[in-house]
């Protein structure tokens, strides 16, 4: 099944460097993927309708199609215009293409892109056979709903921010940095950096920032420790940053903090993952969460508002309850009407004194 990259990816550099080889070389090379890409005479274009304009292809006997691969996939062709061009001429330019295209797009997806020996006449006439013998298979196929055809670089990058969210959470009580963090998933800083804003919708930095500070919450709120001990527990080997940061997040110092939740019995914490939709509630976030937990987790209406009264075996019992923050902010609106866009972590709190 054709599979695509995402139309987000910058092709300028594998543009001009295609564009340079047909002027070196005299022969006339296009690039196409599945996502209805073309890269042609130094244009990118977008689109069934822009590709199928500009694309001609010649008789199968004077056109080379050579297949794509990354990440064990086909994801489109390397088309050249081979009259005059002579078998030597023709790997030349089959390894020359690699190579730039894993200068640029390959760079570009962190996956080596490999370019096949071209596909015979009679290869390509079996395939229009085989689409055509397969033509109603192939139909239902296409109507699936979208969000069954996932993109392996797609997973590819999912499973690394699921390494990236791993190695934060199991190190977030030592000092972290993009540098550190890409060199232990085997990702460049920038890469890193791009992917995680793309799929998280957050900063990496202010990712790793909240997590510390909800940390650096829970244990002011449930321990006696010194400031300069949390400080070092969460990663901060200076306090002064540690207290900046702190202010920063919450709009308080630590030991402000501490004095306002003396109340505190108990801090739940959610961090951010790929499971949570920008469009998703905190509420939505929350059920879902303790449900894999398999913990209890329910709600009530008053004024017309959802409000959670249980989690876990701690229920709303009048002087008692839950309420909840985002970001190390609590909200002044019910967690049925904050939306999860550009926020890290959720945290829910139990005490004696519901604001």
């Amino acid at each position: 099944m054709p599979i695509s990259t995402p139309v987000t990816i910058d092709y300028t550099g594998l543009s001009d460097s295609i564009q340079l080889f047909s002027k070196i070389s005299q022969i006339r090379t296009s690039f196409y993927d599945f996502s209805d890409t073309l890269l042609k005479d130094g244009h990118v274009y977008h689109g069934i309708s822009e590709v199928e304009h500009n694309l001609i292809l010649k008789d199968s006997a004077i056109t080379l199609l050579f297949p794509v691969i990354a990440a064990d996939n086909i994801i489109g062709f390397v088309i050249c215009d081979a009259t005059g061009v002579s078998q030597e001429r023709a790997h030349l330019a089959k390894t020359y293409i690699e190579s730039i295209s894993n200068d640029t797009l390959g760079k570009l997806l962190h996956t080596h892109i490999k370019i096949l020996n071209p596909l015979s006449a009679h290869s390509v006439s079996q395939m229009r056979k085989f689409a055509l013998l397969f033509k109603p298979t192939l139909n239902r196929i296409d109507q699936q709903p979208a969000t069954n055809r996932t993109h392996p670089l797609t997973i590819k990058k999912t499973s690394s921010i699921d390494d990236i969210l791993a190695y934060v959470q199991s190190n977030i009580r030592n000092p972290i940095s993009l540098e550190s963090v890409s060199q232990n998933v085997f990702l460049s800083p920038s890469y890193l950096s791009r992917i995680f804003k793309r799929y998280l919708h957050v900063n990496f930095i202010d990712y790793v920032n909240y997590q510390r500070v909800a940390i650096a919450c829970k244990y002011l709120m449930l321990t006696n420790n010194k400031v300069s001990v949390i400080s070092r527990q969460v990663g901060c080997a200076q306090n002064s940053y540690f207290s900046k940061v702190f202010k920063r997040a919450t709009g308080m110092s630590p030991l402000a903090y501490r004095r306002s939740h003396a109340a505190v019995q108990k801090v739940l914490t959610i961090p951010r993952d790929l499971t949570w939709n920008d469009q998703d509630t905190i509420f939505d976030i929350s059920r879902r969460y303790f449900k894999q937990l398999d913990c209890d987790f329910s709600m009530q209406t008053t004024n017309g508002y959802p409000y959670v009264n249980q989690i876990g075996p701690l229920t709303d019992s009048g002087s008692r309850g839950w309420l909840y923050t985002v970001n190390c902010h609590q909200p002044t609106q019910p967690s049925s009407n904050i939306v999860s866009a550009n926020n890290a972590v959720i945290q829910w709190i139990y005490t004696s004194r519901v604001s």
